[in-house]
């Protein structure tokens, strides 16, 4: 596939595709993957249908762009203390976790929308975990066990969030959650 920034000819209007992205995601959170239907996402952002194929060939392409651009929206910024980029990092998970998160949440965990799951997985999943891993090396650095102790910050946020049904605070991640990411253990 080619993407927008590849394409031979005029430049397409960035204004367009941002309308088709925001319209994707208002369509997604309230049909669902499987009731999206790539026409009603031209519509509602006002564009014509080759408008939106010129720059999405499938409906999957268009979702995973609209799912990107809005986990990109989220981003941390790297700081100089990497032990505020972790937290802040923690924070940004457990705080995405009421709104749409949830609900795209709720879909990989249902099983019901296996594109949508896959979508969801590709754009926001392995993006975070990625970055959370990043944050927590550039505090502890290249330990044996990074992986793993990257996971338990997310993994500790969501099974709190759905035990109690809201998310954990900015303080409880900081008492509670980075302690089990950094601390080291004495080789034995």
């Amino acid at each position: 596939m080619q993407h927008p920034t590849q394409r031979r000819g005029r430049p397409l209007n960035p204004a367009v595709g941002e309308s088709a992205l925001r319209a994707t995601l208002e369509l997604l959170d309230e049909h669902g993957y499987a009731g999206l239907r790539v026409g009603d996402v031209a519509a509602r952002a006002g564009i014509g249908l080759g408008a939106l194929y010129r720059r999405w060939t499938t409906k999957q392409e268009l979702v995973l762009a609209a799912l990107s651009n809005a986990a990109g929206a989220r981003d941390v910024a790297v700081s100089d203390d990497p032990e505020t980029d972790l937290l802040d990092g923690l924070v940004a998970i457990a705080d995405g976790l009421t709104g749409p998160a949830g609900r795209h949440l709720a879909a990989l965990f249902s099983g019901t929308e296996p594109e949508l799951a896959h979508a969801i997985r590709t754009a926001k999943v392995i993006p975070l975990r990625d970055a959370n891993t990043e944050r927590l090396r550039r505090v502890i650095g290249n330990v044996p066990d990074l992986a793993a102790r990257a996971d338990i910050g997310p993994g500790l946020i969501v099974i709190r969030f759905i035990a109690e049904g809201k998310p954990m605070t900015c303080r409880q991640i900081q008492e509670q959650v980075i302690p089990l990411m950094t601390k080291l253990t004495d080789p034995a």
